[in-house]
């Protein structure tokens, strides 16, 4: 019998052109001696034609990413209380996930840490998932599992529906970990950011939620002293449809910026886009890479930007020096004068 309570609400608007689920399952885990709660598992059905003519009705459902099918709803149910069982530790399920090809392993929050292990390995522990996920990736890369941290990906597991969610987007600020975005699966879709324990939460609002989040965590971040600059959060690894929601909220600026990638070798022309964001009085670059990501910079003028996408730029190796960012064409700008620019800036900034 199984230890964990389920309540089923059936799908008034199934419809058999599109596969949707049948039913959802609220799951209460109080029997497995966990707090949490699982609030709409989506339960599906179909029917299989066997040998002999007759058809079978078979019941499925994905639990953290692992398919489960049975004969009976009965029977999945069974299943389905059986792995939760498994996957509580702690007292609690897992909260993220890290994938690695086609396998993954669950991440558990333990007080202030989020805490994983690699069978096989040590235990690994971060406060955060950002850090969590930078000493996983580091660790499988020096021993030749990965090639690059983008070899590991970290997966949400939403209470909502316990489906595994990859990030929207990370939010970078210089000196800390990339920290993951997620949705959430409510009526009104939520934009999320796990910042040290607590989730700062922002309405995704038809994309604009992507330009007023990293505000968020910077001001959340700088009032605790992990920044100086509640401005210096920027978005990176967007996806190009959602970048096209969160530009619907901007203005094409009166320039743009310019620079030579000398990545691989080469010398090639680039240009970087520039918008106006009225509603929270300052500029924003979007540079798009190669695999067509968007990263965003935020800044109240020109030269402040023009610096961010300078140091991103240098550190990524696409230039030797942050000046080499310039403005419509401009000449490149010799590292002496970037130096000296950095105490009064040489470039006046343009009105918006």
């Amino acid at each position: 019998m199984p230890r964990a309570t389920f309540a089923y609400r059936d799908n008034t608007t199934e419809a058999a052109e599109h596969r949707q689920p049948a039913l959802w399952a609220a799951i209460d885990l109080a029997g497995h001696g966990a707090m949490d709660r699982i609030e709409a598992l989506p339960i599906y059905r179909t029917a299989r034609p066997l040998s002999d003519g007759r058809v079978a009705q078979l019941y499925q459902t994905l639990i953290a990413g692992v398919a489960i099918e049975r004969a009976s709803l009965e029977e999945l149910e069974t299943s389905i209380d059986h792995y939760l069982g498994l996957l509580v530790h702690y007292g609690r399920l897992p909260e993220y996930l890290f994938q690695l090809g086609d396998r993954a392993w669950p991440i558990y929050r333990l007080e202030d840490q989020l805490m994983a292990r690699f069978p096989g390995s040590r235990t690994f522990s971060a406060p955060t998932i950002g850090e969590l996920r930078n000493e996983l990736a580091d660790h499988f890369k020096q021993v030749g599992v990965i090639d690059y941290r983008k070899g590991m990906t970290v997966l949400y597991l939403s209470r909502q529906d316990f489906q595994p969610d990859a990030p929207v987007c990370t939010l970078r600020a210089p000196g800390l970990a990339e920290m993951p975005v997620f949705r959430d699966k409510e009526a009104v879709v939520h934009l999320v950011a796990p910042v040290n324990g607590r989730s700062i939460i922002t309405e995704l609002a038809g994309g604009e939620g992507l330009l007023v989040l990293p505000g968020l965590v910077g001001d959340y971040m700088a009032d605790r002293g992990r920044l100086t600059d509640s401005g210096s959060i920027g978005v990176r690894k967007l996806s190009a449809t959602a970048w096209a929601a969160a530009a619907r909220h901007l203005h094409p600026y009166a320039c743009s910026f310019v620079y030579t990638d000398r990545s691989g070798g080469g010398r090639e022309r680039r240009e970087i886009p520039i918008f106006a964001d009225e509603a929270r009085g300052r500029l924003v670059a979007a540079r798009t890479n190669r695999m067509g990501r968007v990263s965003l910079h935020f800044a109240a003028d020109i030269p402040h930007l023009q610096f961010k996408v300078g140091e991103e730029l240098t550190e990524i190796g696409k230039i030797p020096v942050p000046t080499y960012v310039t403005i419509d064409g401009i000449e490149e700008i010799v590292h002496a004068e970037y130096v000296e620019a950095r105490g009064s800036s040489t470039l006046a900034p343009l009105a918006l």
